[in-house]
């Protein structure tokens, strides 16, 4: 009786709509809120995933507002899971109550919303169970990717994703409230630059503070990593992490990372498992036919945003941002990516369904640039491809050489497109 008492308390202040008081709903982001609502027609749960402070909350605030105009304040329910009076109760209990204080039938449908549901003990069996036999909508969100998502699997066709990345360039643009008339694109190149240096996470982009990222870092690390896994080392988890920030678009190993740590490759694969799956860093692996070179060949890494990547390395690096903005780009656009290395030659990304397509990340072009075009010319051909594109700072043309396209892009005309 006292618990529930509790728990009433503060749902209560979580869900000030039951009262009628405002509460922030941010700047919107158009592509997920349209998914969002778009998710309003079917019966499947919808899970969030990504980053902390990647905006999952705020889009879920955004999701409520926009309810709000048709539903009962009352029939929404909001609880942030990583709440420590919270985290100790069961989702069916909570439901349960909440149908109890607001005297709610049965049958009548409510909509639930669970925030960084990963600190729950079985919420995929409560998941589950409340979709199977209730008359729910259900979204939930979480911040530690795959185990999420090898929880998830116990919700097979009952389940939509939708994973949140760091704001695009378009976004970024938006937050910043940039004015660009049709002839004036030229300030594109300006905002570019900016975004190399401040990167995508809303609230810095909105309110830059020298301390954000050392907080969110912190918070990341330890509550995603160090606790959830009750790892004994902290230290040397986030030696790694600034290890491979310092290796942002370069080759490396899974051995060399362990002979400079001192540490056994396990260990080392096991702490970047951790990283990839708390949305720190992304792993690109080598385009080859060779299953073998493929997973035990030389990796390259990045981290998941560029105002994060100047954090960690306590400078801004303009070539590893340009070449980190360009990765995300490729990423988010759901494409199969990979890097070319074949007798010393690299192209720093293949993308497309067929790995079929060439592209390197070029912030500034040399004077003696034709002079290697002829490496490019002979990659292309022994893999029987007619284009390789160049992304640049300002540079854009198009030739044509042996019957192979070399074309340049710059980097804002392309995070535009």
């Amino acid at each position: 009786m006292i618990e529930s008492f509790y728990m009433n308390e503060i749902l209560c202040m979580l869900n000030p709509w039951w009262f009628n008081r405002r509460f922030n709903t941010g700047i919107k982001r158009e592509v997920y809120f349209n998914k969002l609502v778009k998710s309003l027609n079917h019966r499947r749960a919808v899970l969030l995933t990504g980053s902390r402070r990647v905006g999952k909350t705020t889009l879920i605030f955004q999701l409520i507002d926009s309810l709000l105009k048709k539903v009962n304040p009352k029939k929404i329910l909001y609880a942030l899971m990583d709440h420590p009076q919270l985290s100790s109760f069961n989702i069916l209990k909570m439901v349960e109550e909440f149908r109890k204080y607001h005297l709610l039938a049965r049958d009548e449908k409510i909509y639930l919303f669970f925030d960084e549901i990963q600190y729950l003990k079985d919420w995929e069996r409560e998941i589950k169970a409340l979709v199977d036999t209730e008359n729910v909508k259900i979204y939930f969100s979480g911040s530690t990717s795959s185990t999420l998502l090898l929880k998830s699997s116990y919700l097979t066709g009952r389940l939509e994703r939708i994973e949140v990345f760091p704001l695009d360039f378009r976004e970024f643009l938006a937050f910043k409230r940039a004015r660009i008339t049709q002839t004036e694109s030229y300030k594109l190149e300006k905002y570019c630059e900016d975004y190399l240096k401040i990167g995508g996470y809303p609230e810095y982009v909105i309110n830059p503070d020298a301390s954000y990222f050392s907080d969110l870092i912190n918070n990341i690390l330890y509550k995603d990593i160090i606790n959830f896994y009750q790892l004994k080392n902290p230290e040397l988890l986030r030696d790694l992490l600034l290890l491979l920030a310092d290796r942002i678009g370069s080759q490396t190993t899974y051995s060399k990372l362990a002979n400079i740590l001192s540490l056994k490759v396990d260990t080392v694969k096991e702490y970047v498992y951790y990283l990839k799956n708390s949305f720190l860093i992304d792993e690109l692996p080598r385009f080859t036919s060779s299953r073998g070179n493929r997973i035990y060949g030389p990796k390259k890494f990045y981290t998941f945003d560029n105002g994060m990547l100047f954090h960690l390395l306590g400078r801004f690096s303009q070539s590893a941002a340009f070449e980190q903005s360009l990765y995300s780009f490729l990423k988010k656009d759901n494409q199969k990516l990979g890097f070319y290395y074949e007798n010393q030659k690299e192209v720093d990304f293949v993308i497309g369904n067929d790995l079929n397509q060439f592209i390197e990340a070029k912030y500034k072009i040399e004077k003696d640039f034709d002079l290697k075009l002829p490496k490019y010319l002979k990659i292309l051909e022994k893999q029987g491809m007619k284009k390789i594109v160049f992304i640049t700072k300002s540079i854009e043309k198009k030739q044509k050489i042996q019957n192979k396209v070399i074309e340049f892009i710059p980097l804002w005309k392309l995070l535009i497109s």
